[in-house]
């Protein structure tokens, strides 16, 4: 019984950390944003574009210290499962994001190359790239097949784990979209913006919007956190299941805890007497009871971390699949394994909390007339 209650404790944390974990991931990107950056789209959706014109005009604004241009392509690489991001881009964008930390000889090379493309270091791990291959996409929002050479790979500073990106000249982009896909040339999906020190995000973003009011493409700006907690929030109710998932599994660990605690009290009801007929304080008997509960507890922490620690060592794409692309950082973090441990030394104290309340109103003479 013991044995199969310290599983159930080992189960419940299982899941209880693996869900915060999934919660955590989820919010990844909002986490890793800067909050001096704006972002600049069409007011009505993402998905209508904005005039080339607006780059000059943003950037002329107070507090505004450069500005960068960006669409998303959305192209097939290989498997249609994996995802990644991929943006036309212009030289600024580099700037903006001064967390790709991009080698200037990669970097070169690739304003030189009409086509080359700049990847991320996990995109390059995961397909096996390297500088100088071939890279053909499979357009979708852009039709048509794309080709393309890698000039560079980059990495991503402290903060910004997911690299499953890759960059290509957005005047490519726009060529082709004038002289063979027929669509309309000289617009741009989104601007990206960094702002001077001291700039107040709120007011430069007022001043942006302000300039492009009563036009054909009114603009919303925002910063670079409000933007990507816009794309979290429109999954807010998976994630406030998974939040009260994982307040059930805390209760079911509970319970399951509680009655070994309270089955072990009963069978030991007669004993108890004995030793409080011979002097026994309740107070060191309440320390049975706690210490059994504590016992048991961390037993179960011991069997979670035979199966934890083993998962947390395999890479994210062997764990998770085609999740991955939800999910581009996930990582169990050493402080939700702490949360595991406070929550099965504080679920130790409340499923004590009966048997305490009965040994303290116990008679001596109600446990040995068990005994006859």
């Amino acid at each position: 019984r013991s044995i199969l209650t310290a599983l159930g404790i080992a189960v419940a944390l299982f899941a209880f950390c693996m869900i915060r974990t999934f919660i955590g991931a989820w919010y990844s990107g909002v986490d890793a944003s800067a909050k001096n950056r704006l972002v600049t789209r069409n007011s009505v959706s993402l998905i209508f574009y904005l005039p080339l014109s607006y780059q000059n005009s943003i950037a002329q604004v107070a507090g505004v210290a450069k500005v960068g241009m960006g669409n998303w392509f959305g192209g097939i690489y290989q498997d249609e499962r994996y995802r990644f991001q991929q943006f036309a881009s212009d030289e600024n964008y580099l700037d903006v994001y001064p967390e790709f930390k991009v080698d200037p000889i990669d970097r070169g090379a690739w304003t030189q190359d009409r086509s080359g493309i700049l990847v991320g270091r996990d995109l390059a791990n995961n397909f096996g790239l390297k500088v100088g291959d071939t890279f053909r996409l499979k357009g979708t929002i852009f039709p048509g097949l794309w080709d393309f050479t890698v000039r560079g790979i980059f990495d991503g500073r402290e903060g910004t784990p997911d690299t499953r990106i890759m960059l290509f000249h957005w005047s490519y982009l726009n060529e082709r979209n004038r002289v063979e896909i027929g669509r309309q040339p000289d617009q741009a999906g989104f601007y990206v913006i960094q702002l001077l020190p001291g700039a107040d995000p709120a007011i430069v973003s007022k001043e942006i919007d302000s300039r492009f009011s009563n036009s054909y493409a009114e603009t919303h700006t925002e910063t670079e956190t409000a933007f990507v907690q816009g794309f979290v929030s429109m999954s807010s109710t998976i994630i406030q299941t998974l939040n009260v998932v994982s307040v059930v599994v805390l209760g079911i660990m509970l319970l399951v805890l509680s009655n070994t605690v309270l089955m072990s009290f009963r069978e030991r009801f007669r004993e108890y007497s004995v030793l409080k007929s011979l002097g026994f304080a309740t107070s060191k008997l309440s320390l049975l009871i706690v210490g059994e509960a504590l016992f048991l507890s961390f037993f179960g922490l011991v069997l979670l971390g035979l199966f934890l620690f083993p998962i947390m060592s395999l890479p994210p794409q062997k764990l998770l699949g085609d999740l991955m692309n939800f999910f581009p950082v996930f990582k169990v973090s050493w402080m939700n394994i702490g949360i595991c441990v406070l929550l099965a030394i504080l679920i130790a104290f409340l499923s004590s909390l009966v048997p305490l309340l009965a040994l303290r109103r116990m008679r001596i003479v109600d446990g040995l007339r068990r005994l006859g």
